[in-house]
This record gives C-alpha cells, sequence and structure tokens, in this order.
C-alpha cells in the first residue's frame, strides 16, 4: 500500500484484443470475484462498519451509471461513469451513492500478483 488512490477511466483501459481489460494498467493478480450493485439515493456502502477493509486482495470499481464518490483512507474522490479505482490490501473505503442520482458499480476483487490459487489469497 503506498498510499496513492489509483484511478483510470474504462474509455482509456479497454483496448480490442486485450482479453483482461486490467491488463498494463494495475499491477494486480487474477480476478476472482465480483459483482453488481445499484445502490439507493443516498446509500453508503458498510453502514455502520467503523473500518472496511480486506487485507488479502485487492477491490477494483467501475461506474456503470449515476454518481457518488469512493472515500479510501478518509480522502473522498468523485465516482461516475467510466471511473475506475482501484483499492490496495489494508485500504478502508466505503461508496456514497449521489440523492438524486444514485450509482450503479461492478466491484471486483483481485488478488496480490503471483497468486494463482482459487479462493481469497
Amino acid at each position: 500500500m503506498d498510499g496513492a488512490v489509483k484511478r483510470a477511466s474504462i474509455y482509456g483501459i479497454v483496448k480490442a484484443g486485450r482479453t483482461n481489460f486490467l491488463d498494463g494498467t494495475f499491477d494486480v493478480g487474477p480476478l476472482f470475484e465480483g459483482g453488481v450493485h445499484f445502490y439507493e439515493p443516498g446509500e453508503v456502502s458498510h453502514a455502520g462498519e467503523e473500518r472496511h477493509v480486506h487485507e488479502d486482495h485487492y477491490e477494483i470499481f467501475v461506474g456503470l451509471q449515476g454518481k457518488g464518490k469512493i472515500e479510501v483512507e478518509g480522502e473522498s474522490y468523485p465516482f461516475g461513469v467510466g471511473d475506475v479505482y482501484l483499492v490496495e490490501p489494508g485500504e478502508s473505503h466505503h461508496v456514497t451513492a449521489d440523492k438524486e442520482d444514485p450509482v450503479a458499480l461492478v466491484w471486483l476483487g483481485a488478488r496480490r500478483p503471483g497468486r494463482q490459487k482459487s479462493g481469497r489469497a
């Protein structure tokens, strides 16, 4: 964890012929879990948790529609369509949906580089 938030745009990283859109964008291992979440207006992920972290893997968020913000280690960043954020192992994070145009996103779990086994690293 180097303390710098990693952000990209889906429009700049999707390339024809690539089998993994993250290749060359973030230094992470294979993806192993994920899903889509449609937030309610003003919803805060992991509400009630003092700190939400994953010690053993990266988490990647891709904005599909709407707006919101992602908070990583206490710093807030705008989050919307096409934004891609990488949260490193050990970084506290959560997403807050806009009250008028709530975000929908894809979340993905990725192993640390060099980890290939199924399940969590």
